[in-house]
């Protein structure tokens, strides 16, 4: 078969009918006939490639692995499918599936081949961003930060999708605010939007990707710049939106939103599980507090009951088995308490209107105080969980009564004092006499402070005591004040560590809302 021996009519006819390029070859291979279509593929003239041999069209890409399964196939006179890179007539260059078929007269000799040539470019730039998103699937899940799933979302888009400008919202409250945008984008080139505005609030609410293909004439658009003129917007799992623009109109095409939506799930998944490690990571702390807070907590209403019962061993008086019994019937409330506290996190709970002269002369009888003595001077009413408020007041009285006492035993003042307590200077010199506490309101419904004249906590440690485990004592638990700074937090108020009038240690509770003021 050469180029002056065409093909028969019938086949000539098939032949530049079809839908896909085609070309054919004799057996050293020279094209020898070409169809249509092929032609405009490649934008040459037939008369430019009759003659030629295969060769002479591939482009600088083609893998040489590809070229020699390709003449392996034409030598061995078998069909082959490879992939190629063919130039076209301008110099540009697309990607050939080319598909080699042998032809044979009727006693089954080669004659020559037949090829057919289909433009496979965007199929194989897909399969490459398919693959390109697959790698980033996997690098993304090692981020520790949601930032930083953000800012490798608009680095992937950029470099994979070609997403110039592009951007990842995430919900705050009734906002879409950006976490990440592209380094391309221009400044202010992404802004806050409420749930209910523009092309992020309604593929947020909706679920569903939107393409606005023309920005100046879409009712929902809402643009950050006059100068963008198509985007699309996808969502984020139920986290929020990535968007993408173009400063062109119809910038976008559906394999674009496809992509971008299998972006935006991988990085979703990303945040997703940054979420689930630190809600299991609070878990584990709440777990944590929940049993430095029972071992704490229920000290008290214990060193009652050992006490009582062992004066009610010795005298047989039933006032202190009333008060062993008052001391239970506290800890079955503390258990109760606490494991609200374990299942509602920090939260206050359920609130009512409370005295707090009682609840101050209720957490005073739940606690070993010695020969100290409390003044409840207020009769301030609050809303509050009292339960909570009472471990709140119990905290507080035995951190005066153990740290603040001006009546300790010698050694017991000595090492207080070594160890920077609150116990008053009076007490280390042998000097001083019962620890007074004070209750009283800060001002018309402002708050109140429980204060006492022990030596005070200095300056410098007023912030430290409040944190978890951190105590002045050898044998402290550093849990007290931290305990009862989250209860009035709980509650919404603010607890502050300061000085009181004596000298001695002062803790403010503030944004107290009074129900009836003194």
């Amino acid at each position: 078969m050469t180029a002056s021996d065409p093909l028969p009519d019938e086949a000539t006819a098939i032949v530049a009918s079809a839908p896909v390029g085609i070309t054919v070859f004799d057996t050293e291979p020279v094209l020898v006939s070409v169809n249509d279509r092929f032609l405009s593929l490649t934008g040459h003239d037939r008369t430019a490639v009759l003659g030629r041999g295969y060769r002479t069209f591939l482009g600088p890409e083609t893998s040489a692995d590809a070229v020699d399964r390709l003449d392996r196939a034409v030598a061995e006179r078998v069909p082959e499918t490879v992939e190629l890179q063919v130039q076209r007539c301008d110099g540009s260059t697309f990607w050939d599936r080319l598909r080699l078929t042998p032809l044979a007269d009727d006693d089954g000799t080669v004659t020559g081949f037949s090829m057919f040539h289909e433009d496979v470019t965007a199929l194989r730039t897909q399969r490459q961003s398919l693959e390109a998103l697959n790698r980033f699937a996997s690098r993304v899940q090692s981020e520790e930060s949601v930032d930083a799933i953000c800012d490798r979302t608009v680095e992937a888009a950029a470099d994979i999708l070609d997403f110039d400008m592009c951007t990842v919202m995430l919900r705050d409250g009734e906002w879409l605010v950006p976490r990440a945008t592209s380094k391309d984008a221009p400044p202010g080139g992404s802004r806050r939007m409420r749930l209910d505005q523009g092309l992020a609030g309604l593929t947020y609410r909706t679920g569903e990707s939107q393409v606005a293909t023309d920005i100046d004439r879409d009712e929902n658009a809402d643009p950050a710049k006059p100068t963008y003129k198509s985007g699309l917007s996808v969502p984020v799992g139920d986290l929020g939106v990535f968007q993408a623009v173009m400063s062109e109109v119809d910038g976008f095409e559906t394999q674009d939103v496809e992509l971008a939506e299998l972006l935006a799930r991988h990085t979703a998944t990303a945040i997703e599980r940054i979420e689930r490690e630190q809600h299991l990571r609070r878990q584990n702390e709440r777990l944590d507090e929940f049993a430095d807070v029972v071992s704490h907590d229920l000290r008290n209403p214990i060193s009652v009951l050992e006490g009582s019962l062992e004066l009610a061993q010795r005298t047989g008086e039933e006032e202190h088995f009333e008060r062993s019994k008052r001391a239970v019937d506290r800890m079955t409330e503390l258990v109760d308490s606490l494991l609200t506290l374990a299942r509602r996190g920090d939260d206050a709970g359920d609130l009512r209107p409370v005295a707090l002269a009682d609840v101050a002369e209720s957490a005073w009888a739940h606690v070993e105080t010695g020969d100290a003595a409390l003044s409840v001077e207020t009769d301030l009413v609050v809303e509050a969980n009292e339960a909570r408020l009472t471990q709140l007041f119990e905290n507080l009285f035995r951190n005066a009564v153990e740290h603040g006492s001006t009546n300790l035993p010698s050694e017991a003042q000595e090492d207080a004092v070594e160890h920077g307590s609150t116990c008053s200077q009076n007490a280390a010199d042998g000097e001083g006499g019962p620890l007074h506490v004070r209750v009283a309101a800060l001002g018309v419904g402002t708050g109140f402070a429980i204060s006492d004249d022990g030596v005070g906590i200095p300056p410098e440690d007023r912030e430290a005591v409040l944190r978890t485990g951190y105590s002045t004592a050898a044998d402290g638990t550093g849990q007290g004040l931290a305990i009862s700074k989250r209860i009035a937090e709980g509650h919404g108020w603010t607890f502050t560590v300061g000085a009181s009038r004596e000298g001695g240690a002062r803790f403010e509770v503030s944004g107290v809302e009074a129900l009836d003021a003194p």
